[in-house]
């Protein structure tokens, strides 16, 4: 297959050499706000083995040597909330279906017979990006294997962290996902779930609130995050007093934003824009942030596709039957009428995260990609913006995509922060980001797992790749 040409690019990820040394480099390490200033910082079997100052530090005489002169070295990116590509699913009539019309249950276009090339597209995007971490929200036996193709150094891509399936209620808001509806299914989808290898149970939409609670309760029994969405039947209210994990994007705080709390009757999404009461927010997130609930608000997830250069250029990467599927699944979005996607929506997500973060939330930075208007990568540095403009500090919103995503997922001691010992997850910039997050754009080169690839590297590797299609 012509797309295996762009693989080749990438000898150097599979024959790297054995040490690596990052010379006269600031170090921004993310454990700490600031920068550590003409470090040297050596890297071995994809770990971090030393960091000590140029002056007084020895290289050894196999190293490649890595110029870090005016450049900041930080931990690599980790978006929270990606979707790989699974195994195709059979077409059916519904497969144009828009859930939020009310329309029959969906094929999800996360799924498909080319996965394949998809998976190493969206793969190569990250790493372009400085993405070395992702957490994949939908797991699969196809992406648990390309995760492995990773981990061996078979393939260039980020590290991955699966969920397992999609469990929702019967009918399911997609076609595929795992339906839950008693007591003793919930406990079989949590201890397949972990014995699976999982990193969570993701819960969905259109569960039942005995379902749901059956989840949750099997899922604290066997030491199983839950993470997802907020399902209808229970409400933001449920989820906190369930203590979900992690809720994903914002929907759901609409309902409870309405004067007088939850309707018996779901607004239309604008409708619940414009009138939502900002006085019940404060309180909101305050519960939120007690009951130590992480957000992941993935503001970017309902942008527009655009029509400048820039974006032109960065979705030309992808293949081009992946806009032709999420264009059926999110035919509003596609279309540029969604309400998610107007300037009183964005003012509004902003507003809630603001509030979380000004209670003392834990929040996690991720795209919800790929989708119309949101690209594996790239927009994630989008979402360093949208999460400054709420209020956060530069090394805040980084720390929700670097250190933060690694508490969350108990692997602190893995990546997140620029140390010892941790993985040799890196970023390389020409800017410090801690001054502008728009610096995490300026990249010199990334090294994931100890390897290491030049911005020019990356960028041949993505005109190949895209002169395959």
């Amino acid at each position: 297959m012509k797309w295996i040409v762009f693989v080749l690019l990438f000898a150097a990820w599979v024959q790297a050499q054995e040490v690596t040394a990052f010379v006269d480099v600031a170090v921004v390490p993310m454990d700490r706000a600031g920068v550590v200033e003409h470090q040297m910082v050596l890297v071995a079997q994809g770990r971090i083995q030393r960091i000590g100052p140029v002056r007084s530090a020895r290289m050894p005489a196999n190293a490649r040597r890595i110029d870090g002169r005016h450049r900041f070295l930080m931990p690599g990116l980790a978006d929270m909330h990606v979707h790989f590509v699974r195994e195709a699913l059979p077409e059916l009539p519904a497969s144009v279906a828009n859930r939020a019309a009310g329309a029959p249950p969906g094929i999800p276009a996360s799924a498909s017979t080319d996965h394949e090339r998809e998976n190493r597209a969206y793969a190569l995007m990250f790493l372009s990006n400085g993405v070395t971490t992702v957490r994949n929200m939908w797991g699969s036996p196809v992406i648990d294997a390309f995760a492995a193709e990773i981990r061996s150094s078979d393939v260039a891509g980020p590290f991955i962290y699966s969920t397992g399936p999609i469990t929702d209620g019967n009918p399911p808001a997609w076609f595929s996902s795992r339906v839950v509806e008693t007591a003793a299914e919930a406990e079989a989808a949590v201890k397949a779930d972990k014995r699976d290898g999982y990193v969570a149970i993701k819960v969905y939409s259109l569960l039942s609130s005995n379902a749901y609670a059956a989840i949750v309760t099997a899922a604290r029994k066997e030491g199983l995050p839950v993470v997802g969405h907020v399902p209808r039947s229970v409400g933001l209210e449920g989820a906190i007093a369930a203590r979900q994990d992690s809720i994903e994007h914002l929907d759901e705080f609409l309902p409870s934003l309405q004067p007088g709390g939850r309707p018996a009757q779901r607004k239309p999404f604008a409708d619940a824009f414009r009138e939502m009461d900002p006085g019940r927010l404060p309180i909101l997130a305050r519960d939120i942030a007690a009951a130590r609930i992480w957000v992941c608000p993935t503001i970017v997830v309902s942008d527009l596709p655009r029509t400048d250069p820039v974006w032109r250029e960065a979705a030309s990467f992808i293949p081009p039957s992946v806009f032709d599927r999420y264009a059926r699944m999110y035919p509003t979005i596609a279309a540029g009428t969604e309400p998610r996607s107007t300037p009183r929506a964005r003012e509004v997500n902003l507003s809630i995260v603001a509030a979380l973060h000004n209670a003392g939330g834990q929040l996690l930075l991720g795209t919800d990609t790929p989708k119309p208007g949101v690209l594996p990568g790239y927009s994630l540095h989008d979402e360093l913006v949208n999460f400054v403009s709420a209020g956060m500090s530069p090394y805040e919103a980084l720390r929700a995509g670097t250190a933060e995503a690694a508490r969350f997922l108990g692997r602190s001691s893995d990546f997140g922060v620029v140390a010892e010992g941790r993985r040799a997850d890196l970023l390389l910039l020409d800017a410090n980001p801690l001054d502008d997050v728009r610096n995490t754009s300026k990249i010199a080169g990334v090294m994931a797992a100890g390897r290491w690839l030049t911005a020019e590297d990356l960028k041949k590797s993505l005109v190949a790749l895209r002169a395959s299609y």
